[in-house]
């Protein structure tokens, strides 16, 4: 073989391998002409094959990849994933765009796609391609839906007892009474007390916001009778004592500032009473599903969803939305809420991405201004301090315009030890703060408290109690028991909203305020 043939194969070939080297996906892309309707847009449906990425299946379409839509992590599509992608003109024929296509039924398409406007997919973090700007594009006027839903059938209030003129409320929370002689109060013990800490005092600021809020209920003429029990093991048989030693099931409402199990149980006893059952703390609405005398004072997660996606269009209209998750099963409930109003609404660009299959989403943020970052990664104790440490030094290291950060839990009473500079830097969003010293009622309730018991509050444990308090004495003390069927909003003189509304077949709070780090203090965040 000449130079000359050895020459020509030899440049044949670096052709073909520079050409492999450039493809992003190894099977090549077959045009697909099947077509849907989707928000008054036609976008073509491409059933994925094996080696096919987003990235290479959008070139083939002639689109930019962040036009194309998917309902999975684009980073790890799978051989029968759908994609879909905007039609440009560059396939069609005149029959073709004048065609009517039906859109598909939601029972004959596994998984319908996100709202295409809303739903931008960011290419993968390896691979080095500009990354979408989130400026609007211009498109042609949406036509209007009308959607008829039929309306639900009545939900009926289960039954309760008459009230009396005293309302009688039982408290149960761990006060670990059977250990008081542990407590030392010594001098030395004193100035050590940061080094050592009682279980009795855990939860000891519930309960003087709760009597707070009585002696605030006195004033105007209500009167309740408490009765207080002590439940400090995680024991469904402990509570079942004092279900029947206390009389709890002769309560008006029942409080019970419990762990799990012993909780499960109470309000297993307090449902088959006919009483209803205040759960303080619980964040997981599923408490609700079954139990019509459920309440449920936490924020609903649809709520505070709803709050900080109102925010973030209201501060930054712009912005792409990054949603940070582990695929953990206590994140479903959250991560689910999300997707579902991201779908609904069509005016946030958004990429939902797992962390811990890959950590480099920071290289595409970079280049994209105006992020907003929702972590709601919750993987164990000791996982989540290591992630939040670590995304808060790379967010915070971004030369151009900061990403804004958003969290449903407090990360600055979580990890006390965290740099407050950088969630400054951050703008950090979240809903359990510290106090607004800006807000009237918060420095009051603060003035009261350290005038009642010597001391300010550590935790918001303290109007927790005061509010839940407040709001349902005050409730059914004014409207009887149809104050269980419909519910009045926030008194003033509370500190924290509280809005009961059906969801499943309890109560749960509707009402959330989010909270965004300004001055190095939280204030209360703009929203819609």
């Amino acid at each position: 073989m000449n130079m000359k043939k050895i020459a020509i194969l030899a440049l044949v070939l670096l052709m073909h391998l520079a050409a492999v080297a450039q493809a992003p996906g190894t099977t090549p892309v077959k045009i697909s002409y099947k077509t849907q309707m989707l928000n008054g847009r036609k976008y073509y449906i491409h059933i994925v094959e094996k080696g096919q990425t987003v990235y290479s299946i959008s070139k083939a379409y002639k689109v930019e990849s962040y036009d194309a839509v998917t309902h999975v992590d684009i980073h790890f599509l799978h051989p029968g994933d759908t994609v879909w992608l905007p039609c440009r003109g560059q396939f069609s024929n005149a029959a073709e765009e004048n065609e009517t296509v039906q859109p598909t039924q939601p029972a004959a398409q596994p998984s319908q796609p996100a709202q295409p406007s809303a739903q931008p997919v960011a290419p993968k973090p390896e691979e080095k391609r500009p990354t979408p700007t989130p400026v609007e594009k211009e498109s042609p006027a949406k036509p209007q839906l009308t959607v008829v839903q039929q309306a639900p059938a009545p939900r009926t209030t289960p039954p309760v007892r008459k009230l009396g003129t005293t309302l009688k409320v039982s408290l149960m929370m761990p006060l670990h009474l059977d250990q008081l002689d542990e407590i030392s109060t010594s001098k030395f013990d004193i100035e050590q007390r940061g080094k050592k800490s009682y279980k009795q005092f855990e939860f000891i600021e519930f309960y003087e916001g709760v009597l707070l809020a009585l002696d605030k209920l006195a004033e105007r003429g209500m009167s309740v009778e408490l009765n207080v029990v002590d439940v400090s093991d995680n024991s469904p048989a402990k509570v079942e004592e004092a279900f029947a030693s206390h009389h709890v099931g002769e309560s008006d409402f029942v409080v019970a500032l419990l762990f799990r199990d012993a909780f499960d149980r109470a309000a297993q006893l307090a449902q088959a009473a006919g009483v209803y059952i205040v759960n303080p703390m619980a964040t997981r609405s599923e408490i609700c599903d079954t139990n019509p005398y459920m309440v449920k004072i936490q924020p609903s997660v649809a709520g505070m969803v709803e709050l900080m996606l109102n925010n973030m269009k209201l501060e930054r209209p712009n912005g792409h939305l990054y949603v940070i998750h582990s695929n953990s099963k206590a994140e479903k409930p959250v991560l689910d809420e999300l997707k579902r109003q991201l779908d609904e609404r069509k005016d946030i660009r958004y990429t939902i991405f797992n962390w811990t299959q890959s950590a480099k989403l920071t290289n595409v943020m970079k280049a994209t201004p105006d992020c907003n970052v929702v972590s709601i990664y919750d993987q164990s104790k000791d996982n989540n301090r290591l992630f939040v440490g670590n995304i808060l030094n790379k967010l915070s290291a971004f030369k151009t315009r900061t990403p804004m950060l958003y969290s449903l839990t407090d990360w600055t009473t979580q990890y006390m030890d965290l740099d407050f500079a950088q969630l400054q830097l951050l703008n950090y969003h979240t809903f359990s703060t510290s106090w607004d010293m800006t807000n009237e009622v918060h420095v009051q309730f603060l003035k009261d408290f350290r005038s009642r018991f010597g001391s300010e509050p550590t935790t918001s444990l303290a109007s927790t109690g005061y509010d839940l308090m407040v709001y349902l004495v005050a409730g059914l003390s004014h409207r009887g028991t149809e104050f269980w069927s419909t519910p009045t909003r926030s008194l003033p003189a509370m500190t924290h909203p509280i809005q009961l509304q059906r969801s499943g077949e309890g109560l749960e709070n509707a009402s959330a305020q989010l909270y965004r780090l300004e001055d190095f203090r939280f204030v209360p965040a703009p929203v819609k």
